[in-house]
């Protein structure tokens, strides 16, 4: 799964989470600063990525998922790993 693929289903998940969340969000918008999420959203969303992408994702990294671009980032790096 690519970088952009990756995005597409971060997309869907957050828009899962939020539906106030329109398509227009950008790939670099932060979630908490620019599009309001709360700490419960952001949980939510983390495990449904963990669910989605079948990853665990260690609460040490949670700072990593800032927007599109910097979950998908550290998803692509954790499935090259793998």
């Amino acid at each position: 799964m690519n970088q952009n693929e990756i995005i597409a289903q971060l997309r869907t998940t957050l828009y899962d989470v939020k539906p106030q969340i329109s398509a227009a969000i950008g790939n670099a918008d932060n979630f908490r600063d620019d599009w309001g999420l709360d700490s419960l959203e952001l949980v939510e969303f983390v495990a449904r990525i963990e669910q989605s992408f079948k990853i665990l994702i260690p609460d040490k990294d949670l700072k990593e998922l800032y927007s599109l671009n910097a979950t998908a980032t550290y998803l692509h790096s954790k499935m090259i790993a793998v």
